[in-house]
């Protein structure tokens, strides 16, 4: 893993086989960022992907285990639920016949690279359950 922090922005460059989101969650905390925004691209592999069913108040779920995909994109935030740092992320994937797949990341593998972008908010956006929605979300920011 290669890790630089630059002009209030951090470059994390993971390498093949690291567990993507896992290794953004255990940055976070090592870091201490309290809050952020992340994008990048790179290789996946092994991933998992939600959808969200409301009116159910579950995500779907479904293991992609067979085969690499390019990361179009990776969009997402890092906040705080449970008194710990919550990476919570949405995907793009490109497939070997160019179609594309995506949803919410629950987990990745690096296949390649990951090239991830982190911009640091300054304050401590928390998460607190919400029983209608059957998910916590972002009520509210400490700095």
């Amino acid at each position: 893993m290669f890790i630089k922090f630059h002009n209030s922005r951090y470059v994390i460059v993971l390498d093949r086989n690291q567990p993507l989101l896992q290794s953004l969650t255990e940055l976070a905390q090592k870091h201490n960022i309290l809050g952020g925004s992340l994008n990048g691209i790179g290789a996946l592999k092994n991933v998992e992907l939600g959808y969200y069913e409301l009116h159910k108040k579950e995500y779907v779920r479904k293991f992609f285990n067979n085969e690499d995909f390019e990361l179009l994109t990776l969009s997402g935030n890092v906040s705080w639920r449970d008194g710990a740092p919550y990476i919570h992320a949405h995907t793009a994937l490109g497939r070997s016949d160019f179609s594309v797949i995506g949803g919410h990341l629950f987990e990745a593998q690096v296949a390649v690279t990951a090239e991830i972008y982190l911009t640091p908010f300054g304050v401590m956006p928390e998460r607190t359950p919400q029983p209608e929605l059957g998910l916590q979300t972002i009520t509210h920011c400490r700095l």
